[in-house]
């Protein structure tokens, strides 16, 4: 069965689709751009974070941030920080919580299973007696933000096969949701009416009830107050429109990916009438650094910075990890299986070469907007790529030789390009 959607009047409901319109494909290429520029940088952070004495859950966002963006399991530099990762003893509710989303995510981590378990029995006993969560073991009090990441790390045990018993949501969801606002958003701990409700917590208190949510199921007695808290808190998202996509909006990276875990969880696309993710990712592709990273002058904890503008950690991750919006409904490992352009490099094998073309050829002429762009290309594999997609797609090369440079390839890309406009209805 379907799991069940509320129909939230604020705002429209439709499926994440992994293609933006047609109106939408200048975006679509400077997003292609923008990930393409950044794989280095996160490369080079990853690096640096397997040298230095990185706290767990930078490197697990890191790590998490890779998978998403499609780095190889190969890659030796992902290898080693998965390798440091296992190693690592989490103490606090964000190291555990992370590294739980990579275990997730990440079929080949080491001792997986036994990691999860340990994991996700030391992070019950960051709960605060009213069963939300704080920094460290058996807190006097709570807060939204480790709520957050504590529900979802507690969703990626679950997936695991790791029982939470349904209490534990039963008291999540009730502490969460009797802190909302009487405006529908919420604040990082208990409302007081001096407070004032903000971006961030209400994204994260959206993602902690829909959690709850889906782990209690459609059936459960607590499913219709879930629904209007859920919808009560896009209401005050559809009152605060401005906020996305702003560079301005405080813990700005941090928010813009826990509005696409919110979203994607609640079958979101358009809240106030505004596609999130294109004003989320027009704002990304506009902030970032002529070296591939990012950097936030309205966040929090940045983790280690690196030269030559490749940005600072935390917010490269979250950039990368909300354009590449990979966040799964339904939880469970991220496919290591799908290749796209822009993660063809230079030293990109040919089996990879030629499972991106097969994905290529797939999608059919929706793919020729990329596949032309990718004719034109520095990267040679990559030219190959799409030299064998537009064989697949058109059953024509128009005499284009990967080989050749820019120049020599010019008519033929002008054909393919014809060749699309003739035929792309």
């Amino acid at each position: 069965m379907a799991p069940h959607v509320p129909q939230f009047a604020t705002f429209a409901i439709a499926a994440c689709a992994s293609a933006m319109p047609a109106q939408d494909a200048d975006l679509r290429s400077r997003i292609d751009d923008a990930l393409d520029l950044a794989r280095p940088a996160l490369i080079a952070h990853l690096k640096a974070a397997v040298r230095a004495s990185t706290r767990p859950g930078e490197l697990a966002l890191l790590v998490l941030a890779a998978i998403h963006d499609g780095v190889s399991m190969d890659d030796g530099s992902l290898q080693k920080a998965i390798r440091k990762l296992a190693k690592a003893r989490p103490n606090q509710t964000y190291d555990l919580a992370l590294r739980l989303l990579v275990i997730e995510a990440c079929p080949a981590f080491p001792d997986r299973l036994a990691i999860a378990r340990k994991d996700a029995r030391k992070l019950l006993r960051h709960r605060s007696r009213d069963g939300a969560f704080q920094y460290h073991e058996r807190p006097s009090g709570w807060d939204l933000s480790n709520t957050q990441y504590g529900a979802l790390g507690l969703r990626a045990a679950r997936s695991l096969g790791i029982d939470i018993d349904d209490k534990v949501w039963l008291r999540l969801a009730r502490e969460v949701g009797e802190q909302q606002a009487s405006d529908g958003g919420f604040c990082y701990t208990e409302a007081r009416t001096s407070w004032n409700t903000y971006a961030s917590m209400t994204a994260a208190g959206i993602a902690v009830l829909a959690v709850c949510r889906q782990a209690l199921g459609d059936n459960h007695r607590r499913t219709g107050e879930l629904d209007k808290r859920i919808a009560n808190a896009w209401a005050w998202f559809a009152n605060h429109r401005d906020v996305i996509g702003s560079a301005r909006e405080h813990w700005c990276f941090y928010f813009h990916y826990g509005l696409e875990r919110a979203a994607i969880l609640c079958d979101v696309t358009e809240v106030g009438a505004r596609d999130w993710y294109v004003e989320g990712a027009r704002m990304l592709v506009e902030q970032q650094l002529s070296g591939g990273g990012w950097r936030s002058l309205h966040g929090g904890f940045p983790g280690h910075h690196l030269s030559g503008r490749k940005g600072d950690a935390v917010p490269t991750s979250f950039a990368i990890l909300f354009l590449r919006r990979k966040f799964q409904k339904q939880a469970g490992p991220i496919t290591q299986q799908v290749v796209r352009l822009v993660n063809i490099g230079p030293r990109s094998k040919q089996k990879d070469v030629e499972l991106c073309a097969r994905q290529l050829v797939a999608r059919g002429k929706e793919a020729m907007v990329d596949v032309v762009k990718a004719l034109r290309s520095e990267i040679e594999p990559r030219r190959r790529a799409a030299a064998l997609a537009l064989e697949g797609i058109t059953g024509d090369r128009f005499g284009y030789d990967p080989s050749a440079g820019r120049e020599a390839n010019r008519r033929a890309v002008r054909r393919a390009e014809l060749w699309f406009l003739q035929n792309r209805n």
